[in-house]
């Protein structure tokens, strides 16, 4: 850090205070705090104390109007690169002296479904009771195995669908979607520790709307346009498939339609990147029971397809959570008829590790997440 020789008024704020807060993830606002305080008295009139000048990796960006010269937006150009501010006070009474900040984390996508929900980065699986109470069950930190069970709480019954799509609100903290039978798409924040905000709070968000009833299949694969965002996937009956991109204003695109055929399936999976390319994939279930892995391509589209499995009828509530036996690599669960939950690991390269029973009594469950 450049530290000015200036002298700071009386009570005024240390130079360590002038830093850069905010998620540093794709769709988030960074702001540049204290750096009006710190330059308190070098305007010498009415005129603004100093100026602020955004670097990316050291490089001056511009931030375009309309603007706050405070805030920085953080785009998709950003990904993978470092943010810092320069301030540099009027030269009224302070010329040349200027103030930069450390450079931030570097930036990434929106969390992933697979980062759980407690912000531990660690494997935690959602599951609905046929009541309607919404249970989280968390595995351990950093080994495999179960760490604790908690009740996120009742009134889910009443969803049709329920997506666990990861962070759809650029704040670090991954969330659920649901849809009801009218249709009507909602947005349930994640409180960062395993919760949910509910009707009465102001994280639920109205803001997608009805229509949803269409599609007879859902998922959140992650970022599947490569623009560091969640996005959906959804099929008609018809077997045409849409990709639902997120925006930046916290909103879901028009779908864009990227595939037809997929009435044959009646299961889709987002696992994340199960072939290792750095993209996220799909797993789909077709109605005789094998399974197929589809390559996505990192923008929006796909590479190749092809079968890794069958007899996937015998399972039911079929999905993939994250990485449970903490290798690396995320895996994919399934119950049996006989209430087992079976785990199936991934090898990280588009195949298969093996295969465990880690749960019994599952069959008091209708979904999971």
């Amino acid at each position: 850090m450049s530290v000015p020789a200036l002298v700071p008024a009386a009570g005024a704020i240390d130079a360590d205070d002038v830093r850069i807060t905010g998620q540093t993830i794709v769709g988030a606002t960074l702001s540049l705090e204290a750096a009006h305080f710190f330059f308190e008295g070098c305007s010498g009139s009415w005129k603004p104390n100093h100026t602020v000048q955004w670097l990316r990796d050291g490089v001056p960006v511009s931030i375009g109007p309309p603007y706050n010269e405070y805030l920085y937006e953080v785009k998709t150009v950003d990904l993978g690169h470092r943010i810092s501010a320069i301030a540099t006070a009027s030269p009224v009474n302070c010329a040349g002296r200027t103030l930069t900040t450390p450079e931030t984390d570097v930036i990434r996508k929106e969390p992933p479904r697979a980062e759980g929900f407690t912000g531990r980065g660690a494997f935690e699986l959602m599951a609905r009771r046929h009541d309607g109470t919404l249970m989280l069950y968390l595995g351990q930190d950093n080994s495999k195995g179960w760490k604790e069970v908690r009740q996120v709480g009742p009134g889910w019954a009443g969803f049709t669908k329920i997506i666990a799509a990861g962070d759809f609100g650029s704040d670090g903290i991954n969330d659920l979607l649901t849809s009801n039978s009218d249709g009507w798409m909602f947005q349930f924040n994640g409180t960062g520790d395993g919760g949910l905000q509910t009707y009465e709070d102001p994280g639920i968000d109205f803001g997608f709307g009805p229509g949803w009833t269409a599609f007879d299949k859902a998922i959140g694969p992650g970022d599947f346009d490569g623009d560091g965002l969640n996005d959906l996937l959804v099929s008609e009956p018809n077997g045409e498939l849409y990709l639902y991109a997120s925006g930046f204003e916290r909103e879901i695109k028009p779908g864009v339609q990227i595939g037809r055929g997929w009435d044959v399936m009646d299961l889709l999976i987002g696992p994340g990147d199960w072939d290792g390319d750095g993209n996220v994939d799909v797993l789909a279930k077709d109605k005789l029971g094998r399974l197929y892995l589809y390559g996505g391509n990192g923008h929006g589209g796909w590479t190749t397809a092809r079968q890794i499995g069958q007899g996937w009828n015998a399972l039911s509530m079929v999905g993939s959570a994250g990485d449970f036996n903490r290798d690396g690599f995320n895996d994919v669960h399934g119950v049996n008829a006989a209430g087992d939950l079976l785990m199936y690991y991934g090898d990280g390269r588009g195949g298969w590790k093996g295969v465990e029973t880690v749960g019994w009594g599952w069959n008091i469950f209708n979904g999971l997440y």
